[in-house]
């Protein structure tokens, strides 16, 4: 409005009008934190109830070729017996007059496999396998049975620990690759020797195909069939 001498006075807003500024009490901030710690919570609960809904879920994503068939190759090893085996490889790799906390690295690796007892047929010959008149009994000689080489199980087996020297974990960050090659041919060595040690897989391939071949033949009308095992003619 105009005052008496003519002039405009700037007109202010009252003070119901002025917009207040936010306060945040300690209490308030407190309740927003209890809060957002309410729907992480919910949010878990739904995700751990139906994982479809949880929109951070990892993903797994194969962008592998497919197989490709390589060679075809006939068997006739006769796979008789396995032998199941565990072994401990503490294997480690130092550089002489550098200290171990330097350079060098140590493994703890438990390896789980299998060994098996095989039979080969393929080198029987006409005098090996011998039929009496009558059909009735058979004679077969045998090679004896021999070891496969071990066969890890990877699912099963697994690095205990793993030391590494300071310059072997620089090389790491900078490119540097730690082979494991060496922990598998290892204990797949350890196994095949113990294997050989025991024995007990060899008389068990032996005692399998025996089986097997009087199951076979005697289906085939036979009532006495010998089994002998000789040297191996290979």
């Amino acid at each position: 409005m105009n005052d008496e001498s003519g002039t405009d006075r700037p007109q202010t807003a009252p003070r119901s009008a002025r917009i207040p500024r936010p306060h945040f009490s300690p209490l308030r901030l407190i309740a927003v934190a209890l809060l957002a710690v309410l729907v992480a919570g919910l949010i878990a609960v739904v995700v751990g109830w139906r994982p479809s809904l949880n929109p951070f879920k990892e993903r797994t994503i194969d962008r592998s070729s497919p197989a490709v068939l390589r060679s075809l190759e006939d068997l006739s090893e006769y796979h008789a017996a396995g032998a199941h085996f565990e072994v401990v490889v503490d294997l480690e790799e130092d550089t002489r007059w550098i200290p171990s906390a330097l350079k060098g690295e140590r493994t703890l690796f438990v390896g789980v496999g299998t060994v098996d007892s095989m039979v080969d047929f393929s080198h029987l010959g006409s005098g090996d396998v011998v039929v009496s008149p009558d059909r009735r009994s058979v004679t077969i000689n045998l090679p004896n049975p021999t070891l496969s080489s071990a066969q890890l199980d990877l699912n099963r087996s697994y690095v205990v620990a793993r030391q590494r020297g300071v310059l072997d974990r620089v090389g790491g960050l900078v490119g540097g690759i730690s082979s494991d090659k060496g922990l598998y041919q290892k204990a797949s060595t350890k196994m095949t020797d113990a294997a050989k040690q025991d024995g007990q897989v060899i008389e068990l391939g032996k005692k399998n195909t025996t089986a097997m071949l009087r199951g076979l033949l005697g289906a085939l009308g036979f009532t006495d069939v010998k089994v002998n095992y000789t040297a191996d003619k290979r």
